[in-house]
């Protein structure tokens, strides 16, 4: 286990007794009566979080839903959400700059989580721990102690968390894992896939980030003490403190879809290569190739590269019958054997497409399970988490699905 692991897990373990100190009381709801609102907070509103409210509030009528609460420790968001709300409801909202407090707030029914990556899972496990439903966005995890640790408690308080892998709430991704679960193009032996983006959309300007505005050490989250540093806060995904890279950043969707259709969803080994070739303003590679084998029988490949965009298609099948892609949605002939296909097989029956928020809030109503639960988030996050490793220590590494447990192969 790493150093920065080792910070985390103590740094947890004192979560889950303050988390344990907030259930005092509480309360663990599986779905709300229709004539009850749901009090939503949201923690972590910047971009992503703003974008998570606004889909929100999009069907805040529809099912009896509004925000009380926002959390975030830099202050102009946290104001600018805050306003935001104001304008929806006509009410001030409570605001907080650490999640802990938010948490502690008995009325509220239910938060979403759109911070840096390696704060999604430990904010996750202290919510489902203190009763409230949660909507967590991807990875959900970048390392195996926060990645059982937030799977453990929605499972023992049984609160509904829906993952931001928001494409298993398209219809046509929907249909395609049914097509391919049919087993219309044979036997699958490997499975590409490739994204790639050539702008560095991911340069953010830092210099309206104060030390003053911004509650550094709860940014931190048990990191080891470092000083303020505003590139730090508005580009955390250039480092490895917060991040696994584009394994977690691209991957929890591309891997996630791969194993989806396959229905295989936990890697059996994986290895991985990549370097910063094109962009030297990172810690963590710009362009890799992570390559695992999973227990059916075949490989996945994930490549990123943010050198060039070109990409053919997210997701690429190969098998026995023929092949199957996430451009053309349709199962063809090409590279089949002498059964191959002999036409071919677009997608039917393609069902409507459901905005992912508004998957999770009505869950919350009825009771069922959202399209991305905590097991997918879970599933993703050992996939990025080996190929962060496998990159890190040049070695081949092996899933233990007992023991929940990455090791050495």
């Amino acid at each position: 286990m790493s150093d920065r692991d080792w910070a985390r897990r103590d740094f947890i373990a004192g979560l889950g007794a303050a988390a344990g100190t907030l259930m005092v009381g509480g309360r663990t709801l599986r779905a709300q009566g229709a004539n009850d609102r749901l009090s939503l907070g949201i923690i972590g509103a910047g971009g992503r979080g703003g974008a998570l409210m606004q889909e929100a509030q999009n069907c805040a009528a529809e099912l009896n839903a509004a925000f009380t609460a926002v959390c975030d420790v830099w202050r102009p968001a946290r104001e600018r959400a805050a306003a935001k709300i104001k304008e929806w409801t006509g009410e001030e909202p409570r605001t907080f700059s650490r999640f802990e407090e938010l948490l502690a707030v008995q009325e509220l029914d239910a938060v979403l989580i759109a911070t840096p990556d390696f704060a999604h899972s430990p904010i996750l496990a202290a919510a489902a721990r203190a009763g409230k439903h949660v909507y967590c966005e991807k990875p959900m995890a970048t390392n195996m102690v926060d990645a059982r640790a937030a799977v453990d408690a929605v499972r023992e308080k049984g609160v509904i968390c829906q993952i931001g892998t928001q494409r298993r709430s398209d219809g046509r991704h929907q249909a395609a894992a049914k097509l391919m679960q049919s087993g219309v193009i044979g036997q699958v032996s490997e499975v590409l896939t490739c994204a790639g983006d050539s702008g560095p959309r991911w340069s953010r300007g830092h210099g309206d980030v104060k030390e003053e505005d911004v509650d550094w050490e709860a940014y931190q989250m048990g990191l080891p003490p470092r000083p303020f540093d505003s590139r730090r806060f508005r580009c955390w995904h250039l480092y490895r403190d917060y991040t696994n890279g584009t394994p977690g950043l691209w991957g929890a969707h591309l891997i996630d879809i791969g194993t989806w259709f396959m229905d295989d969803p936990l890697p059996r080994s994986g290895v991985a290569f990549g370097g910063v070739y094109v962009w030297k303003d990172r810690e963590l590679p710009d362009t890799m190739t992570a390559l695992y084998e999973y227990p059916k029988g075949f490989m996945l490949n994930f490549t990123m590269r943010l050198g060039n965009s070109y990409s053919p298609a997210e997701e690429l099948f190969l098998g026995t019958k023929g092949t199957f892609d996430t451009a053309s949605w349709t199962a063809k002939p090409q590279g089949g054997g002498k059964d191959k296909l002999a036409a071919d097989v677009p997608l039917i029956d393609i069902p409507p497409s459901e905005n992912h928020v508004h998957n999770w809030l009505a869950c919350l109503r009825n009771g069922g399970t959202p399209n991305a639960p905590v097991e997918t988030g879970y599933a993703h996050s050992v996939a990025a988490i080996m190929a962060y490793h496998s990159w890190d220590q040049g070695r081949r590494y092996l899933y233990d699905a007992e023991q929940r447990e990455i090791r050495e192969g």
